[in-house]
């Protein structure tokens, strides 16, 4: 499992398969008409690093996550989270809406706390909602705006889409609300990697609100989730295709690029906000990951 190909952006997902599309930046937004052809297609099992929400008019499918299958139809609403393993199947050729961005560029993009106001980004599988037409019809003016923004020329068209994401994003958490979207997963090593993410997130959490002293490391997550840190390895890295420590750094610096972009902070604040020694050791972490400095980042 842990062979699965993982990608980084939807671009790069379509062009492996024969299909091209366009990417400016850590969001888009397409019909689904044009992200396939005439004929029926069944994807390979793939993981990304990206969010994609789809929004079905018409056509008929179904794609699995993990051990879970999901039938698609008209007015289905559905969303995947980086890590899982999963496939689709399109039967009938799909019109709707694709929709996928980074948590990183939402991170980056959004003054609140994307941890407590977007849960369900960051927990388990959700199923596939099967909309009532106005709810369908409210999902579908959002996307034909997002559609509208994202293919115009405006020098503000990432800010505006951001800002959009976060009403699509609250939108959605009406949805799930209303339709108590629930899953079991009684899989054993779904529940460690879905209780690993669970104190990720926490411990980020508390580090960024000043109630932790250190990043936990893969010991510290072994503690908490009472496991040998060598299971616990190989369980996360079998079930979502990267590491804890890989885990733990993009998290780093994800709040890193959140705090650059959203605050005033110093890059020596920062740096002891993120529990490191000094701004030098912060600096070369966070060129090593983004090819940038931070004061460079700040400003590109």
């Amino acid at each position: 499992m842990s062979s699965q190909k993982i990608y980084h952006s939807i671009s790069e997902f379509f062009n492996s398969i024969n299909l091209e599309i366009e990417q400016d930046f850590d969001f888009t937004i397409h019909s689904l008409d044009k992200l396939h052809g005439e004929k029926a297609i069944s994807s390979p099992f793939f993981r990304t690093n990206y969010v994609a929400f789809l929004l079905i008019a018409s056509g008929k499918g179904h794609y699995t996550i993990d051990e879970h299958w999901f039938e698609l139809k008209p007015r289905s609403f559905y969303f995947t989270l980086p890590g899982h393993l999963k496939s689709f199947t399109i039967e009938e050729n799909w019109q709707g809406y694709m929709l996928t961005f980074s948590m990183e560029f939402l991170r980056s993009n959004y003054p609140g706390n994307v941890d407590q106001d977007f849960p369900f980004l960051l927990k388990e599988t959700v199923p596939v909602m099967y909309l009532r037409q106005q709810d369908y019809q409210r999902i579908n003016r959002l996307c034909e705006v997002f559609i509208q923004e994202y293919n115009g020329n405006s020098t503000f068209k990432k800010r505006i889409v951001a800002n959009q994401l976060v009403t699509f994003l609250f939108q959605t958490k009406e949805l799930l609300l209303s339709h108590q979207a629930t899953i079991s997963l009684a899989n054993r090593p779904t529940e460690i990697a879905k209780s690993f993410q669970a104190a990720l997130n926490k411990n980020l959490l508390d580090i960024t609100k000043g109630n932790a002293e250190y990043i936990w490391n893969v010991q510290d997550y072994a503690n908490k989730l009472t496991m040998h840190p060598n299971y616990l390895s190989t369980i996360i890295k079998s079930q979502t295709g990267k590491t804890v420590k890989q885990w733990i750094d993009e998290r780093i610096i994800s709040e890193a690029k959140s705090l650059l972009n959203n605050t005033d902070l110093s890059v020596a604040q920062i740096t002891y906000r993120l529990t490191f020694e000094d701004p030098s050791n912060f600096s070369r972490f966070f060129k090593k990951k983004t090819g940038l400095t931070p004061a460079k980042y700040r400003t590109s």
